[in-house]
């Protein structure tokens, strides 16, 4: 047994039996417990990380659904308006057309109403004179550019309705060009003419009529017109008409 000192403190041993065996076992539950948490954290948080990408797929399917759908309709929408201008281009020009046929019907009507006033006066010997006369001389605007319509009537006054007037008729477009005069045979601007001596073959009247084509750079300022009759009696009439804009 050890001295002990009177007064003084004592420390109180206690004797621990050594079991290595049993902390082994307490630090593999502590490492357990710690693994079991960390695993149920990680499913936790795996299962709601899933259930949220779940949410976001299901969220960008409908908008594409939605997407598709609107981009249909805009397309639809778009087809609508294309048609719909091009019916609006369509009806425009078939306006324009029509106001332009009707001009022209308009002016045709109107023309042939003056030809039947005029063929009244000739049939009823309201017109004096005799053999073959240069009627009428008429210049109308036309659709096109540079362009003039022309009707020249030419007649047989005091005819037997069995006697044929048999001759010939010239018309030249009289301008400037360039600073210079000149004249230009019918045949050069009409093609209804190719010959500059249009024949002459009528018992009461002869229509010749077309269109003149204005050359670039010219400037008109009359018509002059030759008829010569050579049978059944010879007569020559010329006559000037000034160009009408």
């Amino acid at each position: 047994m050890p001295n002990v000192v009177k007064g003084s403190r004592q420390e109180r041993m206690i004797v621990v039996p050594h079991r290595p065996g049993r902390s082994l076992v307490l630090a593999l539950a502590i490492v357990f417990s710690a693994l079991v948490m960390t695993l149920g954290g990680a499913y936790l948080g795996f299962t709601q990380g899933f259930d949220a990408q779940l949410d976001d797929q299901t969220t960008l399917s409908e908008l594409d659904a939605m997407l598709e759908v609107v981009s249909s309709e805009n397309e639809e929408l778009r087809r609508r308006n294309a048609l719909a201008e091009r019916d609006a281009e369509v009806n425009q020009r078939v306006a324009q057309e029509v106001d332009s046929e009707l001009s022209a019907l308009q002016l045709r009507i109107a023309e042939l109403e003056s030809d039947v006033q005029y063929y009244r006066q000739v049939v009823s010997g309201q017109i004096g004179s005799t053999g073959l006369m240069i009627s009428r001389f008429d210049l109308t605007s036309t659709a096109k550019a540079n362009t003039k319509r022309y009707k020249l009537v030419l007649r047989q006054q005091d005819a037997d309705g069995d006697t044929y007037l048999n001759g010939y008729v010239n018309v030249t477009l009289v301008g400037r060009q360039e600073g210079q005069s000149r004249r230009l045979p019918l045949r050069d601007v009409s093609l209804e003419q190719d010959e500059n001596d249009i024949r002459l073959r009528f018992k009461h009247f002869q229509n010749i009529e077309g269109e003149i084509v204005i050359p670039y750079d010219f400037t008109p300022e009359k018509i002059e017109i030759s008829a010569i009759a050579v049978t059944p009696v010879a007569k020559r009439v010329d006559q000037i008409f000034e160009w009408d804009e």
